[in-house]
């Protein structure tokens, strides 16, 4: 019969336990660090966007121009401004003469 020799046998499982652990330990802080780098570059990716999208609201020139705007869209308000006052200005009642 083989001498089973428990004590050598429990220090190597707790070798073995704590060098996975030390593994598991040395994984977890690596992905962690990748996780946290990516997040950070994709929350500064976001906040240049929303920089770049608010930017024309703070670069608004309040000075007048020398040019209007868009002179051929007068004549489309002018109607567009008669249509709107006909709707609301109509009356179904009948007039006496």
């Amino acid at each position: 019969m083989t001498h089973i020799d428990i004590p050598t046998i429990e220090r190597q499982a707790r070798e073995l336990r704590a060098a996975e652990i030390r593994r598991l330990h040395g994984l977890f802080a690596e992905r962690s660090a990748l996780l946290l780098k990516l997040a950070t570059e994709s929350a500064m990716t976001g906040a240049r966007a929303l920089g770049e999208t608010l930017r024309p609201l703070f670069a608004w020139n309040p000075q007048t121009r020398s040019a209007p705007l868009n002179v051929s869209l007068e004549p489309a308000f002018t109607r567009l401004n008669n249509v709107v006052r006909s709707l609301f200005s109509w009356n179904p009642q009948e007039r006496r003469s």
